[in-house]
């Protein structure tokens, strides 16, 4: 065998060997979310108007606190299909790194069950980013990282109605998770109203 023959060999020993490992962590993944016992799950957090509640209004903290949201047209319409989570970020500031991380962690986990959107906050998309986050921020000044989770969620009168939750810097991952499985449960609960 020629050395181009055995460098051949071996680069296709390697990549069916990165294939099978792709593939075994590709099931666990897909075992995992499969494997989640939505109809016995408790949410982390619920409807109401504090720091870690899901809102249908502006929360307690904001400037507009009770007001309705003027929810955004592609944010109703993901909604139709599966919970959401938006995160607007910017290339050059450090939380933004680590919450973007936290991010492709768990999505590799849920990201068949919900919809992920990624906002760059800078460039030829600030436009769009800064008016994503005048409706959806809940402070006064504009923040990169912002994460924002949505849902649907049982209103007072029975119906489903936008749940949100937004959270302005870098999340653990541990929080990610429990704001992306609440989007999931309640999506499921309340989709059908």
């Amino acid at each position: 065998m020629s050395w181009f023959q055995i460098r051949i060999k071996r680069i296709l020993i390697l990549a069916a060997m990165a294939f099978t490992v792709s593939s075994m962590v590709s099931a666990v993944f897909v075992e995992s979310t499969q494997a989640e016992d939505w109809e016995s799950y408790k949410p982390a957090h619920s409807l109401g108007s504090g720091d870690d509640d899901w809102w249908t209004v502006y929360p307690s903290q904001s400037e507009k606190a009770g007001q309705s949201v003027e929810q955004s047209d592609w944010v109703v319409k993901a909604l139709k299909e599966k919970p959401l989570v938006v995160l607007v970020h910017s290339n050059s500031c450090a939380p933004c790194v680590v919450q973007m991380a936290n991010m492709e962690k768990v999505m590799a986990i849920y990201g068949n069950e919900i919809t992920y959107r990624d906002l760059l906050g800078e460039g030829s998309g600030l436009k769009e980013a800064t008016e994503f986050l005048k409706i959806y921020s809940t402070s006064r000044r504009l923040v990169v990282p912002t994460t924002v989770f949505f849902t649907l969620i049982e209103g007072p009168d029975g119906k489903a109605e936008v749940a949100w939750h937004s959270v302005e810097d870098a999340m653990s991952e541990e929080d990610v998770t429990d704001y992306v499985k609440d989007a999931i449960y309640y999506s499921r609960l309340n989709s059908g109203s």
